[in-house]
């Protein structure tokens, strides 16, 4: 009983350590150094990823420069995409003022999850002071974190010396090892429920009428179990057919099995 207790308190603290170990800590926000010493620079503060949705949402803030700070000055800063090739796709709505969201498109695929990746369009972001509007020449910095990803940024410059910058996104370490885990009770679910169907259809053990209850209780946790993985993945991906369809066909089999031994070892006399 003893080693039983430390080895399930060493499985947890490792757990724990290993959690640490993959953890990655969020990005800070990396001014170059013109910006440390006063100028101006546009903020890209990473806040949530739809997958689902395909959009990566963000706040756009300015960070003024000295020369930007008094008097107070009304910024403005466009958002433009553009593709691989350099062709200006389109246009966003003018961000006015200081701190604004926004959202991006994250072109990836959903159904790939948990191994799926996304990554926005080339994004050029200029800024532009006062009445009437003058461009800012402004260095683009991105910081923040998202739960459960790693987010990637890359900086160029787009045609016309237009500042750019593309976000490239994919899953993290410690997402991928909570979803294998959480899997991994999923499959343990039909598993424990086909060995006590079999042994009790065989006459191997003897026959309990509580344990039905106890069947259709696994059947109801399923959905839950599956609704709870990180970033759970929409409807119909292939974890469903791969898992989720096997885990519910699994635990309805072993009910049937074990409901016919009910029916075989309580026949009447």
């Amino acid at each position: 009983m003893l080693t039983t207790v430390v080895v399930v308190i060493a499985v947890y603290v490792a757990s724990l350590i290993g959690y640490g170990v993959l953890e990655q800590t969020p990005r800070q926000f990396a001014f170059p150094e013109e910006a440390v010493t006063g100028d101006t620079a546009v903020i890209v503060r990473l806040r949530q990823m739809e997958a689902a949705q395909n959009r990566l949402d963000v706040d756009v803030l300015v960070h003024p420069g000295v020369e930007l700070r008094s008097p107070p000055t009304q910024f403005t800063v466009r958002l433009s995409s553009w593709t691989q090739s350099g062709e200006l796709i389109f246009v966003h709505d003018d961000l006015v003022g200081s701190e604004e969201s926004t959202s991006f498109a994250a072109i990836g695929d959903p159904d790939d999850w948990p191994f799926d990746r996304y990554a926005t369009d080339r994004i050029g972001i200029e800024l532009f002071a006062g009445t009437p509007l003058r461009r800012v020449p402004a260095p683009i910095v991105v910081g923040g974190s998202i739960n459960g990803w790693t987010v990637d940024s890359r900086a160029e410059t787009l045609p016309d010396g237009v500042p750019g910058v593309q976000l490239e996104m994919h899953r993290t370490r410690e997402a991928l090892v909570l979803i294998a885990g959480i899997l991994l009770v999923l499959l343990a679910l039909p598993a424990a429920a086909l060995f006590v169907a079999v042994e009790t259809v065989t006459d191997r053990r003897k026959l309990q009428p509580p344990f039905i209850t106890w069947f259709a209780a696994m059947l109801f946790a399923v959905v839950p179990l599956r609704n709870v993985l990180p970033g759970a993945p929409p409807a119909g991906a292939w974890i469903d057919l791969a898992v989720v369809v096997w885990v519910l066909v699994s635990l309805a089999a072993a009910m049937v099995l074990y409901i016919a031994a009910w029916w075989r070892q309580t026949r009447p006399e």
